[in-house]
């Protein structure tokens, strides 16, 4: 979980399993929360730190399984008001792929 701290409180949540398999999809989902209400459809970036381990669909809403190891999801709030990427909201999930 992310949260800022500032005048409208910026909270961010991975919601899924952080242990995938190899060769399966499992979905997840990310709550994004800005002063206690939920935005729908928020706009995010989603990135793997090693796609030979664990990739994204195209959706963006699951992960493949690709080779057992170790990587981080991250994902980042992109808004027209955040004009700094480098303080961005941003999460990291740690994800596991298991055979």
């Amino acid at each position: 979980m992310f949260q800022s701290s500032g005048v409208e409180a910026v909270t961010l949540v991975y919601q899924g399993n952080a242990f995938v398999r190899v060769d399966s999809t499992v979905a997840f989902t990310v709550v994004v929360q800005v002063g206690g209400a939920t935005l729908s459809r928020p706009h995010l970036s989603i990135t793997s730190s090693d796609t030979s381990i664990v990739a994204l669909t195209p959706g963006r809403d699951s992960l493949i399984g690709r080779n057992t190891g170790n990587a981080t999801l991250t994902i980042r709030l992109e808004s027209s008001m955040l004009t700094d990427p480098a303080t961005a909201p941003t999460l990291t999930q740690a994800l596991h792929v298991r055979p």
